[in-house]
């Protein structure tokens, strides 16, 4: 099962969150509550399968 670690960050590179899933549809849920206070987030996709 290949998962993708999220890594958030506000603009200024504050940093917000880190969670890994194998579910796109949670992760965008997650992200957007985030850019509801942190409208320019910077978020980095790698892949997390260790």
């Amino acid at each position: 099962m290949d998962f993708i670690r999220y890594r958030v960050e506000a603009a200024d590179g504050t940093f917000l969150d880190e969670f890994s899933t194998n579910a796109p549809d949670f992760a965008e849920q997650r992200i957007d509550r985030l850019r509801k206070y942190h409208p320019d987030l910077k978020v980095t996709e790698t892949p997390d399968n260790g």
